[in-house]
């Protein structure tokens, strides 16, 4: 099983916490010069590596997909079709600016196969969508939602949380009210702020202060979103049943996927390897290699490299990672069993709440960079 992911370099603005491979709008777009681009690499890329295995989902990303025409999305949608063998129920979501979508397009994406939203909410609270650089504010946010659940039954928000200078209260109060909107799904991040972006220039400059470093955030996170049946399958993921997002938990069991765009990655088996495959991130070298044929470049993947986003993949979800493929050493694992940071379930090893704080310094415990004090401390 495999998925699909399209990535959509172009958004309206670029939002002061994000450093994903996205632009501004800057002008009109010749659509049919991106759509012409796009089919040739996904027949490339097919033609090159897919080995007709079943495609269970595909995701529109970026950027801001929902600013592409609706017969964009049908003309790519098709020619994956043809070109694959695409499950009946595959998961097929497009990501959206609530500012960027009406009733109409809604229906439009419908009908050319789209069957879930993810809708960039970030938070509902208009002083706090200023301070991230959204474009919206929180009544655009929640009406969107609204309408939104009037053609989809499948819509999942976004939402970042211990933003600068936010109280844990006011945080439980606004996700409660988030938690009630018509929803199955929700994904709430923990703000990390990125180098290179403007939001960490405005909180070394004092402009902002800087979010709590404390984990009382997270834990109150978790425990709202189960109480209002939202089920974590994933460290920052939450469904209601039978809504579990199948393209992301692709990602955490480590299954191949095809990326298509600027700044894409795919991870490919090939020859019992993982092969790593990068697309240029500028949109100008990407043109250019889209236009031109030029090959791929295949980066393989050392058993150390592969080994390591395993962890890092598999140990996010509560599915955790089998031990009878991912070769865990027996006396580390010995060790966070003994300090109930894991659970074994047969052969699968996942963390428990307590792990999960500690996700990153596990996954570097666990490959060699770190010992077990720094876990401890």
């Amino acid at each position: 099983m495999s998925t699909i992911y399209i990535h959509w370099p172009f958004c309206l603005s670029k939002c002061h916490y994000c450093d994903f491979s996205s632009i501004p709008l800057n002008g009109s777009i010749d659509f049919d010069l991106w759509v012409a681009l796009y089919n040739k690499i996904i027949l490339r890329i097919l033609n090159d590596f897919y080995k007709d295995e079943s495609i269970t989902s595909i995701y529109f990303g970026g950027g801001t997909p929902s600013l592409l025409p609706p017969s964009f999305v049908a003309e790519i949608l098709n020619l994956i079709d043809d070109a694959c063998d695409v499950e009946k129920e595959a998961e097929i979501t497009l990501e959206v600016n609530p500012l960027t979508i009406n009733l109409r397009d809604a229906k439009r994406f419908k009908a050319a196969g789209i069957n879930r939203l993810s809708i960039g909410v970030q938070s509902i609270i208009d002083a706090d969508l200023k301070m991230l650089g959204r474009i919206h504010g929180a009544y655009e946010a929640k009406n969107c939602v609204l309408e939104m659940s009037e053609v989809f039954n499948n819509i999942s928000i976004d939402l970042i949380y211990n933003r600068p200078g936010q109280r844990l209260e006011a945080w439980i109060d606004e996700l409660h009210e988030a938690l009630l909107l018509p929803i199955q799904h929700v994904s709430l991040y923990e703000l990390i702020v990125e180098d290179g972006t403007a939001m960490k220039r405005m909180i070394e400059s004092g402009e902002l202060p800087r979010p709590s470093e404390g984990s009382e955030f997270i834990e109150t996170t978790w425990m709202i979103a189960e109480n209002c049946h939202f089920h974590r399958y994933e460290v920052s993921n939450f469904s209601k049943p039978g809504f579990v997002g199948r393209h992301n938990l692709s990602y955490w069991k480590y299954e191949d996927y095809y990326g298509i765009g600027p700044g894409a990655h795919s991870r490919i088996k090939l020859n019992g390897r993982k092969v790593a495959i990068e697309q240029a991130k500028d949109i100008g070298d990407w043109i250019s290699f889209a236009s031109n044929d030029e090959p791929f470049e295949l980066i393989e993947l050392t058993e150390s490299e592969e080994f390591d986003e395993r962890l890092i993949m598999g140990l996010r979800a509560e599915i955790g990672i089998d031990i009878d493929i991912v070769k865990i050493d027996r006396n580390k694992m010995q060790f966070l069993l003994k300090n109930s940071y894991i659970m074994l379930r047969d052969s699968r090893m996942s963390l428990t709440n307590d792990g999960l704080l500690k996700l990153n310094l596990i996954v570097e415990y666990l490959s060699g960079k770190r010992d077990e004090n720094i876990i401890k401390q």
